[in-house]
């Protein structure tokens, strides 16, 4: 029986117009009506979901910023976050300026304006649509050094892989988790550096600890590169059958459901998850 179902956010729970259909809806209270544990997972900020969770009517748990903060969507109880430190920040913004790469500072889990940028944003780029969608959340400042904190949300890079890695490689990887988000054809990616044990699936295995869960008795349902760790652990590895989803998820899904334009979520629910 499964006990516990991670359902990811954007090209999941959410369709192409970023709504979540009636049918999803219906189908997450279906699964709390049956006593099981439901909790949303986005690579975004709680910022930056908050928007998509009055629809859903229970105060279920959200992990957001791939496992950095885990809250309640609606009191906004914290129930987990994990920083980067100081000198990591810092490492990693200057490797970004090192290679002509472009990087932004999440200061903040919940508070805007939360993104702090030094560098003109890249043009072109296949991700400058997503910086002017959160261009209310970000501040651009003279010197980027000078607005590291403490302790930081994440530091985003973009620009060539290639040379996102080898940060990862100049750098002590047990001071932050690196997680690919997304990756075009023409190898500019989308990757975020947050604190050591983040990752989906190390929120996954923190809630299954919490509820007192397995593994096996989990599902998870996901679409893209940052799901793909969480999909591998779950003894249900859920995929959407969206155009894009990439082969590496393909591979690991027990169940294969149809896009987030076509409910998948709702139809995985029902005929996969509700059905064993």
């Amino acid at each position: 029986m499964i006990k516990f179902v991670g359902i990811d956010l954007d090209g999941t729970l959410l369709d192409s117009d970023k709504k979540i259909s009636e049918e999803n809806l219906k189908a997450l209270e279906k699964l709390e009506k049956s006593g099981i544990h439901v909790t949303i997972f986005t690579g975004r900020s709680f910022v930056a979901s908050e928007e998509y969770f009055g629809a859903i009517s229970s105060d279920i748990p959200g992990v957001f910023q791939n496992g950095a903060f885990i809250s309640t969507i609606k009191t906004h109880r914290t129930i987990k976050k994990v920083t980067l430190s100081y000198a990591c920040a810092s490492k990693i913004v200057y490797f970004a300026k090192k290679y002509d790469l472009f990087s932004v500072l999440f200061t903040h889990f919940t508070e805007t304006p939360d993104m702090v940028y030094e560098e003109e944003i890249p043009s072109p780029s296949s991700y400058k649509s997503y910086f002017e969608r959160n261009a209310y959340r970000m501040i651009k400042v003279p010197n980027i050094f000078a607005c590291i904190g403490e302790e930081i949300g994440e530091v985003a890079v973009v620009g060539d892989f290639n040379k996102i890695k080898t940060i990862e490689k100049e750098m002590d990887c047990s001071e932050f988790t690196m997680v690919l988000s997304t990756l075009f054809p023409d190898n500019e990616g989308f990757v975020e550096f947050f604190g050591p044990g983040c990752g989906k699936e190390k929120a996954l295995d923190f809630l299954l600890k919490k509820f007192g869960m397995s593994r096996e008795e989990s599902a998870f349902i996901g679409d893209n590169y940052n799901d793909l760790e969480a999909l591998k652990i779950v003894g249900h590895p859920i995929v959407m059958g969206n155009d894009y989803t990439p082969v590496e998820l393909i591979n690991v899904a027990k169940y294969i459901t149809s896009s987030n334009d076509e409910d998948g979520v709702a139809k995985a629910i029902k005929e996969y998850i509700l059905s064993i």
